[in-house]
């Protein structure tokens, strides 16, 4: 039968597109120059399938696309593929790929690429877990995969479609490589030339480029995307006052995010323009269950009572924030409603101190690894840390690079907490962000049989109102160990030249459908 709830999603999103585009007044678009978009850190890899990094996403998404992919509101819309059939068991999906659509070095995309892909991402993609019920991949012809699962999945095509660590679709050549051993080839508007570390990266457009004629005009990360730059070179640049110099002066075009007290500087300046996005993300800290003083859930849920939420979001975001406690955002159709709420922004030292005590903490050292590269994550941490001293817990503030900080938390022992914001998971849905808990790479360094089980139930069950449940009871559980506690819903300014035509704001900055005026 066919996937009636995607039809809808895609008409849907179709629609809007067109509607857009009707609405938006004629401009001339123009081809040429360098476009330089400044951003915080540097990839830690641009091998796409392997990193959830927003830093590698702003990248690699100009150069990869995936069979399917979300919309500007989150909903699943296809991309390398034209449409798909699931069998009555929702154990089978065949993809009916786009004809003609060609990688970097000249090849057509083909069935066998994107065989190639999935099976590469089941072995080394950092969801993996996503393809784990896969049994199987056939190509009965070049156009035509389909995808075998041991379970019904009603949710499949939410999970190929996640932008997180993106399922791209890679020449099978490079598909059979190690990680971060493949030359950079996909099938976006952009081609990879050059990454410089501590620099830039730089790409160049694709003249060989097919876009997707199913859509009128861009749409989230896929629809008909167009690139007018001749190059786009993506600057690191970690200092917000240095990007925002770099943007008055011209010396970059568009940045992935403007501090808002920058932004609230150059809300006169004729030569900029200022876009907001609320909410953008989670801030949030995780902690790990498997080492020092944390793995005693009551020394967690005291950290969590001695935490002052508004103060920590107030400092870390300049004050663009609210404070939610929900792990989907309220209107959202798996927000869980007061679910976790009488454990949220608790602020209570004399509660934190009792609890101590009840743990039997004696002063062991509480790492929390914390990164310089993102000024809310520092402030987050430095707030908190005095806030945990307050209370008596042994602060060890231990402060690296992005790429570090994420490579220290990998590690199973070494550290007791540390801080991040996460957009994309809660944006496209509930599956995503139980990722973060669940399988053998979870975050908390610990498997909980009950959040394992109620993932399954959320990945599994063909009532909607089954899978809403499941989330809930999954929050719950969350909530209830203190594997990670939830500060707020924190906003962004993104900004770009006045030059700069056409810019939406996004997830990441797109840098197709956007030309020099």
């Amino acid at each position: 039968m066919k996937a009636n709830i995607d039809r809808r999603r895609f008409g849907v999103a179709a629609l809007a597109a067109a509607l857009l585009t009707l609405g938006t007044p004629v401009l001339a678009q123009t081809r040429g120059g360098d476009v330089v978009v400044a951003q915080q850190a540097q990839p830690p890899s641009l091998d796409a399938m392997t990193t959830f990094a927003q830093a590698a996403r702003n990248i690699t998404m100009h150069v990869f696309e995936t069979l399917y992919t979300r919309g500007e509101t989150g909903a699943v819309i296809p991309e390398l593929a034209t449409d798909e059939t699931t069998s009555p068991d929702l154990q089978t999906y065949t993809f009916h790929l786009r004809k003609g659509v060609k990688f970097h070095n000249g090849k057509e995309m083909t069935g066998v690429d994107v065989k190639a892909s999935l099976e590469r991402y089941a072995k080394v993609g950092a969801s993996a877990q996503l393809l784990a019920t896969v049994s199987g991949i056939d190509v009965p012809d070049p156009y035509t995969v389909v995808v075998h699962l041991k379970q019904p999945v009603p949710a499949f095509l939410d999970f190929i479609s996640t932008p997180r660590a993106p399922m791209v679709i890679m020449p099978a050549e490079e598909a059979a490589k190690e990680p971060n051993k493949i030359a950079l080839i996909g099938t976006g508007p952009y081609q990879f030339v050059e990454y410089k570390p501590d620099s830039y990266v730089k790409l160049k457009r694709f003249d060989g480029y097919v876009p997707n004629g199913q859509f009128s005009g861009p749409d989230g990360f896929g629809g008909k995307k167009t690139p007018y730059f001749d190059t786009v070179t993506f600057r690191f640049m970690p200092e917000s006052g240095a990007r925002a110099a770099a943007l008055q002066t011209g010396e970059v075009q568009a940045l992935e995010q403007l501090a808002v007290a920058d932004a609230e500087r150059l809300k006169t300046d004729q030569n900029v323009k200022l876009y907001q996005m609320m909410p953008w993300a989670f801030q949030v800290f995780f902690l790990n269950a498997n080492d020092g003083p944390t793995k005693n859930l009551k020394f967690r849920e005291a950290v969590r009572a001695a935490l002052g939420n508004e103060e920590i979001m107030a400092i870390a975001t300049d004050g663009l924030f609210r404070l939610t406690h929900g792990w989907q955002h309220p209107g959202t159709e798996y927000f869980a409603g007061d679910v976790g709420k009488d454990k949220y922004n608790l602020n209570d030292p004399e509660l934190a101190k009792r609890l101590l005590k009840e743990a039997g903490y004696k002063g062991e050292p509480f790492t929390l690894v914390t990164d310089n590269s993102f000024k809310n994550d520092n402030d987050a941490s430095v707030v908190a840390s005095q806030q945990l001293q307050a209370v008596g817990i042994n602060v060890k503030l231990q402060v690296a690079d992005w790429p570090t900080s994420i490579a220290m938390r990998q590690k199973p022992v070494g550290w007791n907490m540390f801080p991040i914001f996460i957009g994309v998971e809660p944006w496209e849905g509930p599956y995503s962000t139980t990722t973060f808990f669940t399988g053998k790479d979870n975050w908390q360094q610990h498997v909980d049989s009950e959040l394992e089980a109620d993932a399954d139930k959320l990945n599994s069950s063909p009532s909607l109102d089954d899978r809403k449940a499941a989330f809930a009871a999954f929050q719950q559980r969350l909530i209830d160990q203190v594997y990670a506690i939830k500060l707020g819903d924190l906003g962004i300014y993104q900004a770009t030249r006045a030059n700069v035509a056409n810019y939406k704001p996004f997830r990441i900055p797109r840098m197709w459908d956007v030309w020099f005026k």
